[in-house]
């Protein structure tokens, strides 16, 4: 990995079945919006060459700080090994020369798995050497954030508490709210 490239990895263990937290995060890829407070709205499109996925590109409206509109393209999608790899097609911050992200469920017991998640960056230029280690930070709280999203709802069928404000917010500001 080179000095202008990052990655983060965290992961978090989720008291569903594997096969049951892959259905969400999996054949649900385009359903994010339902429980990720990051995401506000996603739609896909395409057919994908991969069998399983559901589509080929996600179009997502999120409630991250610096963008608002980004399109992640599907460049793996494992049904077998529960694992799928998209990268940022377009909305990123200029200075962000390349973003993906690996999701990965493993099974721990046959109540239990795990989420990995493998976000990786490069930047460019002045603006991404001064940015990368702020990014790199927010990164860090961003999939700790996801993850705890996805905990919640897999094991509740309820959004947690950071999902349930930001649909408020989006209420309040008479946008449409995903249920």
């Amino acid at each position: 990995m080179s000095n202008n490239s990052f990655q983060v990895q965290k992961d978090m263990t989720i008291n569903v079945p594997a096969s049951e937290l892959w259905e969400m995060v999996g054949a649900g890829f385009v359903e994010v919006y339902k429980w990720s407070s990051n995401v506000d709205f996603a739609q896909g499109q395409g057919t994908s060459p991969f069998k399983g996925a559901v589509c080929d590109e996600r179009f997502c409206d999120v409630n991250v700080k610096g963008f608002s509109k980004i399109s992640e393209k599907l460049t793996e999608y494992d049904d077998d090994n529960m694992s799928l790899t998209y990268v940022v097609a377009s909305g990123m911050p200029g200075f962000i020369s390349e973003a993906e992200n690996n999701w990965i469920v493993v099974p721990v017991n046959p109540q239990t798995s795990r989420l990995v998640m493998k976000a990786r960056f490069a930047v460019k230029g002045i603006m991404g050497a001064l940015m990368k280690g702020s990014m790199e930070k927010k990164m860090h709280q961003t999939l700790s954030t996801v993850l705890n999203d996805a905990k919640v709802y897999a094991e509740t069928g309820r959004v947690s508490q950071a999902k349930a404000a930001r649909m408020a917010q989006l209420e309040k500001k008479g946008k449409l709210v995903a249920a």
